[in-house]
């Protein structure tokens, strides 16, 4: 058994890139997607309850605080695998937009199961941890992991960690709005051609690793691409998306994308002043921007 409290970060993510592959008989799709952890970050406090219940708490948040919450259905997911006879409390203290394309309530349910292994004293592995993170969805497994960033193919479970964003700033704009991943995938339609690549050769001189072989995000000619098929989904329904990506470019981003089904557009600044001065005429325009930076 570890300690009795433990407080847990859960981390943001962008989608440096998404390609939709197919449709898969399941109902979900294939895809090959680049996703990257943020400093932006959710805290979570756990403490163990001797009693057989999982109680969570979401002050300042109309959040559900039972099984429709993932958070809950993490917890139960662990216990149930060990048959076990305790029970956790946990304070959710909410920083990152729900249903944002940051993949807030997912990093949420992984920093749970990665808490209560470590609360427990467990020692399960990072495989058995994606085993138990893989049913409560499909980012889930990314974050339960320690890789800053991967490359996620499947439906974004098969990961290989691949070496991330290097120092840089990252500015997210949310426009006050959420957006149904499930609406965004049921209204992609696979005889697209997607949008095209949006090279960002600046991003050459902070991403980590510039050795690697040609994949769809790198190119040794070119240098590297954002892309997102679902973009041209969102975007369609909320033009506003677009006009933010296109105020980041112009306000000095070496790169500009929405991330996952959105509607959270995110640019990448090799200027902290820039990015600043970006931050802070969104925030006259938006409640939820943030300045951060990948892990």
């Amino acid at each position: 058994m570890g300690p009795a409290n433990l407080t847990v970060s859960a981390p943001a993510k962008i989608n440096l890139g998404l390609k939709i592959k197919g449709k898969r008989e399941d109902g979900y799709h294939d895809l090959f997607t680049v996703l990257q952890k943020l400093q932006l970050a959710d805290i979570l406090h756990l403490s163990i309850r001797q009693s057989a219940e999982i109680v969570l708490k979401c002050p300042d948040s109309n959040l559900p605080v039972n099984d429709d919450n993932l958070v809950v259905q993490a917890a139960r997911a662990f216990f149930q695998y060990f048959d076990s006879s305790c029970g956790v409390e946990i304070v959710l203290e909410k920083r990152v937009p729900i249903a944002a394309g940051l993949g807030g309530g997912s990093s949420d349910a992984a920093a749970v199961l990665r808490g209560l292994n470590r609360l427990f004293g467990k020692g399960l592995s990072r495989e058995q941890l994606i085993a138990l993170a893989r049913p409560l969805g499909v980012d889930v497994p990314f974050f339960v992991t320690d890789y800053n960033a991967a490359e996620g193919q499947g439906v974004g479970d098969i990961l290989k960690p691949v070496a991330g964003l290097g120092d840089c700033w990252v500015v997210l704009v949310n426009p006050d709005f959420e957006v149904s991943t499930k609406w965004v995938y049921e209204n992609f339609a696979l005889t697209t051609d997607g949008n095209p690549y949006i090279l960002a050769p600046g991003l050459n001189r902070i991403f980590k690793d510039k050795s690697g072989e040609d994949t769809a995000f790198f190119n040794q000619d070119s240098g590297f691409h954002l892309f997102n098929d679902l973009e041209s989904v969102t975007i369609g329904r909320f033009p506003v998306l677009a006009e933010i990506k296109n105020q980041l470019l112009r306000a000095g981003a070496v790169g500009a994308l929405m991330s996952g089904s959105g509607p959270t557009v995110f640019g990448i600044f090799l200027d902290y002043d820039r990015a600043v001065s970006s931050c802070k005429r969104f925030s006259g325009r938006f409640r939820s921007v943030f300045l951060t930076k990948p892990l």
